[in-house]
C-alpha cells in the first residue's frame, strides 16, 4: 500500500475521540496488525508501548510532559489499572512539575514476582506496601488509579532522583498542599536507609512560593553563586497596582523573571496574558525598575549566567545613582 493511501486509511478508520489506540481497538476499527506495522514503518504511527499506538503527527505536537502522560496512560490501559504508580510517575499523575526524571514509568510492588518487572521502560520498586502511603485516587484522565500519596511521592523522589529534579517536584508538591511535617515523619521512619540523607537535603531546600520548574531551577543555580541573593516572589507597586515578580533585588530596583515555561510543560500563554505582562512591565519600568529575563538555555551555563546577573546589578546600581 502506498504511503498516501495508508495515511488516508489510518485517518479514516482511527476511532473517534481516541488519542491512543490499543491493537484490539484499532483492529476492530479496521486497522489490523499489518496496517499498524506499516504505519510505524512509514512514520505515520508511533508505538507508545507494546500494543498501544498514536498518530505520529499528534505525538510530534505534544509537549514533553504530555508525552510522559501519554506513556503513563498507555501503561495504565495495557495493565488494566492494577499497578501502584510511585516516584516520578506518581508525581506526574499528581500534576506536579517533573523535569529531568526521564520517561521511565515507576511502579511499586510487594515482591520481585511482579509481571511488570520485565517490561522495558518500567522500573519496579520492591517494598512492603504496608510501609508506603498509597490509595486509590480519582485521576482526571485515567479515572480510578492506584498511586502513592502526595507526601510519599515527594519523599520517594527526594531519595531517588537528582537533587534539582527532586527539589522541582517537592516545590510543586508544596504548592499543591503537601504537608512538610508528614514528609519528615516518613523519613524519620527510615533511619539508615539509602537516600534518606539526600532526601533531608531536598526537603531543606524546598520553597512553596516557587510556581514553575524553571523558577525552582533558577533559584537553585543562583543560590550557588557568590553574589547578593535576590528575594523571591516579591510584590511590587506601580501606577496604583500591585504586581508580583519571580525575584528581585529591591534596593537597586532590579526584577528577575523566568520566561521558559513553554519549553517543557503544557502551558501556552494567551494573548490576554501577554498583554497583561507587557502592561505590568511597562508600569514597573516607568516606576524605575529594570528587568533581567532568563530562559531555560541560560540555566545551562552557570558561569555566563553569573556574569549576566552581575552586569545587570551593576547597571541597576548606576541607574539608581
Amino acid at each position: 500500500m502506498e504511503t498516501p493511501d495508508l495515511a488516508a486509511r489510518i485517518d479514516r478508520n482511527w476511532p473517534p475521540g481516541h488519542v491512543l489506540g490499543t491493537t484490539a481497538e484499532l483492529t476492530m476499527a479496521g486497522l489490523g496488525p499489518q496496517v499498524l506495522s506499516a504505519g510505524v514503518k512509514h512514520g505515520l504511527l508511533h508505538r507508545v508501548r507494546h500494543g498501544v499506538y498514536i498518530k505520529m503527527a499528534v505525538w510530534r505536537d505534544q509537549f514533553p510532559s504530555e508525552r510522559d502522560m501519554l506513556r503513563l496512560t498507555a501503561h495504565f490501559n495495557a495493565t488494566g489499572g492494577t499497578s501502584l504508580y510511585s516516584h516520578a510517575s506518581a508525581a506526574r499523575l499528581w500534576g506536579l512539575y517533573v523535569w529531568g526524571a526521564g520517561p521511565t514509568i515507576h511502579v511499586t510492588a510487594p515482591s520481585s514476582l511482579s509481571s511488570t518487572s520485565a517490561v522495558d521502560g518500567v522500573t519496579v520498586h520492591r517494598r512492603a506496601l504496608a510501609q508506603v502511603l498509597h490509595n486509590l485516587f480519582n485521576h482526571r484522565r485515567l479515572g480510578a488509579a492506584r498511586m502513592t500519596s502526595l507526601e510519599q511521592t515527594i519523599v520517594d523522589c527526594a531519595r531517588n532522583e537528582l537533587f534539582v529534579t527532586a527539589v522541582i517536584i517537592g516545590d510543586s508538591g508544596l504548592h499543591h498542599g503537601a504537608d512538610l511535617g508528614v514528609m519528615h515523619h516518613l523519613l524519620d521512619a527510615l533511619p539508615g536507609r539509602r537516600g534518606v540523607r539526600a532526601a533531608r537535603r531536598v526537603l531543606a531546600a524546598l520553597n512553596p512560593a516557587s510556581e514553575s520548574a524553571g523558577e525552582t531551577r533558577m533559584r537553585l543555580e543562583i543560590t550557588e553563586m557568590d553574589i547578593v541573593q535576590p528575594e523571591y516572589q516579591v510584590w511590587l507597586e506601580a501606577a496604583g497596582n500591585r504586581y508580583r515578580v519571580d525575584g528581585a533585588w529591591p534596593d537597586i530596583k532590579l526584577a528577575l523573571e523566568f520566561d521558559g515555561k513553554t519549553k517543557y510543560f503544557a502551558y501556552r500563554r494567551t494573548e490576554e496574558v501577554i498583554y497583561e505582562e507587557r502592561q505590568r512591565e511597562r508600569e514597573l519600568m516607568e516606576a524605575g525598575w529594570t528587568f533581567l529575563r532568563l530562559e531555560w538555555k541560560d540555566l545551562n551555563n552557570p558561569d555566563l549566567l553569573r556574569k549576566r546577573i552581575i552586569a545587570s546589578m551593576e547597571m541597576a546600581r548606576r541607574r539608581m545613582g
